[in-house]
């Protein structure tokens, strides 16, 4: 099996999205407002730090799939962050191993992608883990982060997450940052 192919057909929009756009400059960057902050402020390779009492729920249609208050985000240059929710605070009978082909991040490792069934409705390769994340990633092991862009919705401290563009990255948009930000066409070097 040609790993390439099997990468497009599972991520077209990424693998299609080039690399044409110029990084934004500072001047085409948002100015973060009180109480924000910019993912240009963010490192490359990603940290990973706890969201403290942030309140973080996740739903298929009406049906719960996950809920906590001990998410963990991501934080990397240009991206919004990805939500890492501890697999305690999941409804694990949901998730099912998903046929999709693992990914590798340069920085987390390999990726494990699982699909979401609640009663009819089959969300695919809306979740995904590191069930080994490299060394100073540790702190997403045991948890799992989900595709807004997939049938699942997202709300943080009761305000609905926004989807990063793309159908690869699963970073969320939420009012407390600003971009602009890594995903859509023409973005995928940034």
């Amino acid at each position: 099996r040609n790993p390439f192919l099997s990468i497009f057909t599972q991520f077209p929009k990424h693998v299609a999205s080039g690399g044409y756009l110029p990084r934004p400059t500072k001047k085409e960057q948002e100015t973060p407002g009180k109480g924000q902050e910019s993912v240009w402020s963010y490192p490359r390779p990603p940290v990973c730090k706890e969201a403290k009492g942030r309140k973080v729920t996740v739903k298929i249609g009406e049906t719960i799939i996950a809920e906590t208050e001990r998410a963990w985000r991501m934080m990397e240059e240009s991206h919004p962050p990805t939500w890492y929710i501890p697999k305690e605070d999941i409804k694990m009978d949901f998730l099912k191993p998903s046929q999709a082909l693992k990914t590798t991040c340069e920085f987390k490792g390999q990726a494990v992608y699982y699909d979401v069934k609640v009663k009819n409705k089959l969300a695919k390769m809306v979740a995904w883990t590191y069930p080994k994340p490299e060394d100073d990633q540790s702190c997403i092991k045991e948890k799992f982060a989900f595709y807004l862009q997939r049938g699942v919705d997202a709300w943080v401290d009761g305000v609905k997450a926004k989807p990063q563009e793309g159908d690869f990255y699963g970073g969320w948009i939420t009012p407390d940052i600003v971009g602009p930000f890594k995903g859509g066409p023409g973005t995928r070097f940034w």
